[in-house]
């Protein structure tokens, strides 16, 4: 068997190489298309195509709703489930209207991936005007509804992957954050961090200008010292693209959890997603609210996990598309 590293010069795409790497261990025959986007797999006699992240497991229509997250956020609710406060905003007064209201805040583009164009907790008006520009600009929506307003949720987020009936998957997923030593200073320490994730094939951890409002809020700036085991968050959203980490923690995970991530992939017509939760205490039915779907979910954060077993999440994912075709 060929190793990771292997599999991705084939694919291309850290993603879809998980995907290959699952199907030859299945003995599902596949050719790698287009490099970095497309592969073809082939069993007894039936064909499919994984495109990136995207499976054959989502409709259009499921697809729809989960890129769109104003669309998210009205069938969850309707379907008695919990999410945040949420509101179109048309122009910059809305921003500050919502702002004025809730004061814990998020804005966001109503359609991007990778938590592009995101501002959390922006702290007055003029970093609330800056937000919606953002967003604006960044949001990939086609319809006059391009920015969201929404209510910000305390607590941990979790990424909870579905599979029909069951939960695959779950980590906890963490912001961009450095520990510190007591003698380097927060730019050396990102530096040194971002040296492990390149090794790991990870994006490094960015410094702008919510990197520099955050460490801020702290008063602490690029130049500070932390102390030694010090934990400092550089960020408020979690991606891996922006530095983010993972711990996987399915043994955490009450029932109440996966029943309610199930039920939500569920109501957008799909059978296979990433629910991302935001909760209190995982381990026990607490506040919580559902963020959001991820209709093609990137398999990346079960495997570069920090802390926990990496699970082997292509495996199922590529049996159950196996056997949905052949029962076809």
């Amino acid at each position: 068997m060929k190793t990771y590293k292997e599999y991705l010069k084939e694919a291309g795409n850290v993603h879809l190489a998980y995907y290959v790497q699952a199907a030859d261990k299945l003995g599902i025959r596949y050719e790698v298309l287009v490099k970095s986007l497309l592969a073809k797999f082939q069993n007894e006699g039936k064909s499919w195509y994984i495109i990136n992240t995207a499976t054959p497991l989502t409709t259009t229509t499921s697809t729809t709703i989960c890129k769109r997250k104003q669309l998210t956020n009205l069938v969850l609710k309707k379907a008695g489930l919990p999410v945040p406060i949420q509101e179109d905003l048309q122009v910059p007064i809305d921003a500050i209207k919502f702002f004025a209201e809730y004061k814990d805040i998020v804005i966001k583009p109503t359609q991007q991936l990778g938590g592009i164009g995101i501002t959390i907790l922006p702290q007055n008006e003029e970093q609330v005007l800056k937000a919606f520009q953002n967003a604006l600009e960044k949001s990939k929506s086609s319809s006059k509804s391009k920015v969201l307003g929404e209510e910000f949720i305390q607590g941990d987020n979790y990424r909870l992957l579905v599979l029909g009936n069951e939960v695959i998957g779950a980590v906890r997923r963490k912001a961009a954050h450095i520990v510190g030593d007591g003698r380097n200073t927060v730019r050396e320490l990102i530096a040194q961090t971002n040296k492990s994730r390149e090794e790991s094939l990870l994006k490094p951890i960015p410094i702008d200008n919510e990197t520099i409002l955050k460490l801020k809020r702290r008063d602490l700036n690029l130049e500070s010292i932390p102390e030694e085991n010090e934990e400092v968050s550089l960020r408020y959203n979690c991606n891996l693209t922006t530095g983010g980490t993972t711990q996987e923690c399915m043994q955490e995970v009450h029932d109440f959890y996966k029943q309610m991530a199930i039920k939500a992939v569920k109501a957008v017509g799909a059978e296979f997603g990433g629910v991302d939760v935001i909760a209190e205490n995982i381990s026990r039915p607490s506040k919580c609210a559902i963020n959001e779907i991820n209709y093609n979910p990137g398999l990346r954060v079960h495997y570069r996990v920090d802390k926990g077993e990496v699970v082997d999440v292509a495996l199922p994912i590529m049996k159950y598309i196996r056997d949905k075709y052949l029962n076809s």
